[in-house]
This record gives structure tokens, sequence and C-alpha cells, in this order.
């Protein structure tokens, strides 16, 4: 998938795909992992020569001239005018970016002039979520409202209708005078942008406009949206099918999900973007999306449109080497921890499970995609690749004085402004997930105020009232979490800060653990762990209200909480860490702004994409399987008869009863499936070169005519590394086949309303080049 969500995150950082947990290899390499003996040529020559390279994640306004001739090239049948123009509808605006809470979201597109949505089910799983409880759960029945009234409000979710991007850079640069130095004319750069965007609203409250940098501040684009504030939940298959292989096959190949969703916008019956409201009325979006039942063919031209989240491909070896040897490491540990405690707490009770699946999916899907970056990182020698060529580079900018002038000092600047973040950039993280996940550090922390009152009681107060409100506190938060999970996390949190070398690890663990390593130091810090538990003020209010109920001079001179003493090492370390990392940033901004412009300048490519930004964009692939091992071929395509040959009854591979008793009335396969192909065979997920990552979740596959085919969801394994270096080979995008939610809507859950509001275009040509392409046999 793809998904991007802010999980208390000190940067944007990707989210993929929903969930899973541990199975067997075996099970899903047996289920449908073709081999090539049934392969056309075609095959043969994307198997021994060299995969297209379908990188890129286009702006919609270069899709003219040599970016659409190549798109063409490929299959692209629309314009550039019904790709994107300002003047009439086009395909961007059936295209919107969800934004669920603080920042994360992903895509979803219209499907009916009625303001019916298609996304992914692990886009809506937050609605889901908050719509269900214990006794009515609909990630376990999954929901379908039979009429408007009975769609759910989707807490926390807005929609984004792009409407234009456009170009401003001349603009801003034109209103800057040379003469400021860089700060004021920073300030001034902020004043001119509000200004311009303040112009383009002009008071229309149902726009939102962002003028966004590119090309690391280069260039910028103003992005113009319509917000729409009302929307609900229609239509969700159960997770049995929706999150199908659960975090097993979370970014893995062959995949057998469902993972698709229907949602709705509505406004106010004069247009206008009103909250939820019963009055509201069914949107009309200006342009919508045909569904295309016949399928795709091997090697046939497929587009995706979306938000992508964040891509790294032009930052420098020096930040490359940062994530992979500084902060990488200590984020995975850290979201090992909370992933640890998150799953334990849902064992042990049915109202957190439901409660915290999709923080814990997204957990999960993050701590996955960032092994699969370290891996990445080492199969490609990413590194050594970047350092290569930059030397390149510095030999260019030596042979000219001018660009010695401008470029000379880059690379010596990055490289400081990077030593100085590996200072303390793992302390940073490590110390900063600690304080923003752990429920008991964050109760010691409510009392600080209170300590530093004992060391100064004759110049500050603390009320009684102070006291209770501290209590009440205090109790609410135990009361809402698993205590025995949340001690588990910080045993396993104190043990990763301890590992440290000893020039950057915290005093206090220095003081307790010294000497110690591996299996020993992670029994010393269980039994410290322990130790505390039976000890702090921190697991028992009712000692924290008799601790606070003591005369001040009884307890003046008596040791510190010990978590409490813990939180304030924690919290001093990160603070210190913090201070120390920022100063990295006046290096790092300049440099990297002129890095960038070197690179280009020195590629001379004249057609080149920016890093993803949250804003909409465009990628053109095509229908290919790949080889990750040699001797192996993965099929471009999944059926439901792999999907069943997967199931074993138990979650993650729990298959609906329905459908196992539907595929054993059709054993052998039928043509008479609904959106089979001709001899049977229901395809399930395929595979796309297109070059997506985290917010195209929902992202709708297009076929050359811009009609949706699929719905992407996930990235495989091997192209995690994606964000940040593109290998044609392996990079692959997941997508369901949007015949197989026909199917599942008309035969599983009889879903007729929202069948009869699409336009489905059910005759063209046969699969039966396709069958014979990836083996699929009658």
């Amino acid at each position: 998938m793809i998904k991007t969500r802010p999980w208390a995150l000190l940067f944007s950082f990707l989210f993929i795909t929903a969930c899973t947990t541990t199975s067997s290899l075996q099970q899903q390499q047996s289920a449908t992992q073709t081999g090539n003996s049934q392969g056309t040529d075609l095959t043969h020559h994307y198997l021994f020569g060299d995969s297209p390279d379908d990188s890129g994640m286009w702006l919609l306004p270069q899709i003219k001239g040599a970016v659409h001739a190549e798109m063409a090239a490929k299959g692209l049948k629309l314009t550039s005018d019904e790709m994107y123009s300002q003047m009439a509808p086009s395909l961007n605006q059936a295209i919107v970016r969800l934004n669920i809470g603080e920042g994360g979201g992903g895509t979803a597109s219209f499907v009916s002039a009625r303001g019916l949505l298609l996304t992914n089910h692990h886009v809506a799983y937050d609605a889901i979520t908050s719509a269900s409880t214990a006794k009515q759960n609909y990630l376990d029945q999954g929901f379908y409202a039979e009429t408007n009234a009975q769609e759910i409000p989707a807490e926390g979710y807005s929609l984004y209708i792009p409407i234009e991007q456009v170009e401003v850079t001349e603009k801003i640069s034109s209103m800057l005078p040379d003469t400021l130095n860089a700060q004021k004319q920073n300030q001034l750069e902020q004043q001119v942008r509000q200004k311009l965007i303040q112009k383009r609203k002009g008071g229309n409250e149902d726009l939102v406009v962002e003028i966004d940098d590119y090309w690391a501040g280069n260039r910028q684009f103003m992005a113009v949206y319509r917000v729409i504030r009302d929307v609900r939940l229609v239509y969700a298959p159960p997770s049995s099918i929706g999150k199908y292989g659960g975090d097993i096959d979370n970014w893995e190949w062959p995949r057998h999900t469902g993972d698709y969703a229907f949602l709705r916008a509505y406004v106010a019956p004069d247009g206008s973007a009103r909250p939820h409201n019963a009055e509201n009325v069914p949107f009309q979006p200006s342009r919508h999306l045909q569904i295309n039942a016949n399928g795709v063919q091997p090697n046939d031209f497929t587009m995706t449109l979306g938000f992508p989240g964040s891509t790294y491909r032009y930052q420098s070896s020096y930040a490359f080497d940062f994530y992979h040897n500084v902060r990488n490491p200590v984020m995975i540990d850290s979201f090992q921890a909370i992933l640890d405690a998150m799953e334990y707490a849902a064992e042990q009770d049915e109202e957190i499970k439901v409660e915290n699946a999709s923080d814990r999916a997204s957990v999960a899907n993050t701590l996955k995609y960032l092994k699969g970056v370290q891996d990445g990182f080492d199969r490609y020698d990413i590194i050594e690749r970047k350092e290569e060529r930059e030397n390149e580079f510095q030999q260019w900018i030596e042979s000219d004085s001018t660009r010695n002038i401008r470029y000379g000092r880059v690379l010596s600047q990055l490289d400081t402004a990077f030593n100085i973040a590996s200072q303390t950039g793992d302390l940073l993280y490590g110390t900063y997930y600690a304080l923003n996940n752990n429920t008991l550090l964050q109760v010691a922390g409510l009392y600080d105020a209170y300590y530093e009152y004992l060391n100064n009681p004759d110049s500050l107060s603390f009320s009684s009232g102070r006291k209770d409100t501290l209590l009440m506190q205090h109790r609410q938060m135990l009361d809402s979490s698993n205590l025995e999970a949340q001690t588990m996390m910080l045993d396993q949190m104190v043990t990763s800060l301890s590992s440290f070398p000893s020039g950057k690890r915290p005093m206090l663990f220095i003081e307790l653990f010294e000497g110690k390593t591996g299996d020993e130091l992670k029994a010393a810090v269980q039994q410290y762990i322990e130790n505390q538990v039976k000890t702090s003020l921190v697991y028992s209010a009712d000692s924290a209200e008799a601790f606070l109920n003591r005369p001040v001079e009884e307890v003046t001179d008596q040791p510190v909480d010990p978590v409490v003493k813990l939180y304030w090492e924690i919290y001093n370390t990160f603070d210190f860490s913090r201070n120390n990392y920022s100063q990295h940033f006046a290096y790092l901004n300049p440099a990297r702004e002129r890095y960038v412009e070197g690179m280009l300048a020195f590629r001379q490519d004249s057609t080149e994409y920016p890093d993803a930004n949250f804003t909409l964009r465009l990628s053109g692939g095509r229908v290919l399987g790949y080889s990750a091992v040699d001797g192996l071929y993965n099929s471009p395509y999944t059926t439901f008869e792999g999907m069943i040959a997967k199931d074993t009854d138990e979650e993650p591979f729990d298959a609906p009863q329905m459908l196992e008793n539907y595929f054993q009335n059709h054993s052998g396969g039928s043509s008479n499936i609904p959106y089979a192909t001709p001899s049977g065979h229901l395809v399930v997920n395929l595979l796309t070169t297109n070059d997506i990552t985290g917010g195209n979740s929902g992202s709708p596959l297009l076929n050359g005519n811009g009609e949706v085919v699929g719905i992407a969801f996930d990235s495989n394994y091997e192209g995690v590394i994606g964000d940040y270096y593109y290998d044609p080979d392996l990079n692959r995008t997941i997508n369901v086949d949007i015949r197989y939610v026909l199917f599942l809507m008309e035969e599983f859950s009889n879903a007729d309303r929202i069948l009869n509001e699409l336009n489905i275009i059910r005759e063209g040509r046969s699969n039966i080049q396709a069958e014979a392409a990836v083996g699929i046999k009658n």
C-alpha cells in the first residue's frame, strides 16, 4: 500500500498497507508463485533482458511535450488537456487526497456522479475502527450501507480535490531583493507566499491553497484544492478479505488481498463544505472515473494518479549514510518495542484489540518498511553508488571556475551537516519515541512540577487543587493503559538506549549497566524495571496520593522516585540531543538546495521529476512480473484459487466460509464465475511497474483511456528501497484487480446499490493472451 500517517514522528515517514504478523514462507510460496515454463517470448525478454525503467512521479503540469510523448508511446490515449487543464474539468479532479487526523492519509477517486469514492480498506481503516465496538465489529463483519441514511461519518476524514498545480517560482523570486541576508530573505519569502495564497484563495473558505517546494526548494508550485469536510463510510469488506494475509503478507508477493472500500463525499445543499450534518447531500464531482471490467494483459500500459508522501532520491550520500547507520537502527528498535506492547495489550482485551487495530497496523507496517529499507541499502550498495556519482559531480564542478564558485563547497557543507546530526541523532530518535509513546514515562512527567516545588517550597506553591488534578490525570492514564504492556515497552527502550556506545549512553544507564552487553544487559535492565514496578509511585495512584499528602519536610530529603528519575534522564538527554541536532540545519538547508540544483545541471536531463511531497502525481507503468531469486519468476497475477490455497482457517489466512463454499461449488474453474478469465480464473491481485510510495494507497490503477482496472495498495518488499533508489527489475506496485472487487460486491456482499452507481465497461478484448503469457492454464 500505501498510506502515510503521522505516527508520533519527527518527520513524515511512509506507511504502506495494513497489517500482519508471522507465518510460513512455504505456505506463501506454494500458493500461486507461477513458474515461467508457460511464459511467452514477452516474459522471456523481461526475465533475461532489462526491465523497462518506469520510474517517475510526475506533476500533472509536466504531462506535456516529451513526458506526454513518452507516456503515449507506452500506451496513454488521453491528451495533455484531458489529463490536466485549468480551463475545463480534467482527470485530476476525479482524484482526491484523503486526509486522516493530523496529516496522514492516502488517495481515493470519484467513481460516480453522486460523490462515491473508491479507496483501500486500509485507508478506510480508521473510519471502520472508530465506528466499531467489540459487539458491533465492522472489522470482522464488514460494513455495507443499504441507504444513504445508513452511511457512517468517517471521523477525522476530509477530502482535498486538486483544482490547480501552477508554478510560482518566478513570482516569488521576483519579489525578493538579492541584497537581503538569508534570515531576512526567508522572512520576506514567507510573507510573499502568504500574500499569493490569500490572493488566490480570495476569501473562499472551501479552498485550500498551498505553496510547496520541489527539487529541494529550487522551484515552487501552488496547489489549489477544494475541500470536503463530510466524508462517510459506505462499504468495507471484512478484514478476512480486506486484510487477508495480515502482517505476514504485508509488502510481500504473491498477494491475495481485497484491499478496497467505498466512501462518499457530502456537502451542504448550497454546495459549501459543511462538516457532517444530517441535511448534507452527496457531492457531485465535475469528473468521475469509469470502471473497466475487462482486465489488463502483460505489458499493457497502466498509470496511477495519487498523492505519494515522501521520497529521498535527490538526497546525498551523507544523508543516506545517516539514515542507514544512525537513524534507522534506533527507529527499528523503538517501533519494535511499541508494536510488541500494542500486540500484547490487544491479546489481553477485545475492546483494546478493536481500538488499537489501526495504529497497530500502521506501526507494524512502518517497522517492516524500515527493515526493507535497511536491506535495500545493503543489497544495492546505495551509499557507495551515491559517492561514486558525487565524485563525478565534484570533477564536473572543478572543471569550470564558475561552477566551482557556485557549487564548490556543497559536498563539504553536507558532510559537516550530517557529522553534526550523527553526534546525537540516534539519541534524539530513541528518547523521542520513548517519551511520546510510553505511558509510564508520561505519568512520571506529571510529577515534574511537584518535585520542583519540593526543591523550592519557600518560593513556590502547590495547591490542593493542583494535587487533585495531578492525581486525576495519573489515575486516568493508568486506567486507560495496560501496565504490563507499557512495562514491556519501557524495558525494551531502556535496553536499546543502554546499548549505545559509552560516549552517547545516558549517564544514568552508564551508572546502572556499565560493562554489560547482550543477554547480561537485557537481564540487568529487566531486573531494574521489575524493581521499579514494586517501588515506584508511578505504578500506583494510591501510593502517589499518600506521597502528595505527606508533609513537605518529610519528603524533601528523600530520594526521587526511580521512574521520575528515569524520566528526567531520558528527557534531559532528548533536550540536549535536540539542541545539538538542530544545529545541522544551518549547514544542511542551503547546501541541499544547491546540491540538487547542481546535480540537475550536471545530469542535463530536461525531464526530471521531483521527490514526492504528498502532492498529486502521475506514474506510468505496465503489467509485469519480476524475478527476485535466480530461477524463480513471480507471475504478475494471483488468483481466487491461490487465495483459497493459502487458507488455513486461522488469522490472517482465514477466508470467509461463504467464499470457501463458493470456490468448492466452482472447483476446477468455470467460465460462469463473474469477471473470470475465459478459462474460469478470477484474478485477485496484479503487479505493475508503476512508481508509487506512501500516500498512494487507494490510487486508482488506470488503463490508457483513464478507466479504473485496479487499486494500488502496496509495494513488494524488494521495492521498498524505491523511496531512495529505484530498480526497474524489482520495483513493483501491488494492486487489487477491479474484477475481484466487482465479483465480491456481486457474489459476496450483494451490494447492488453501489454497483448500480458505477459506470462499468463490460465488453472488450479477451483475456486469452494474458492467460498464456503468465502460465495460467485451463
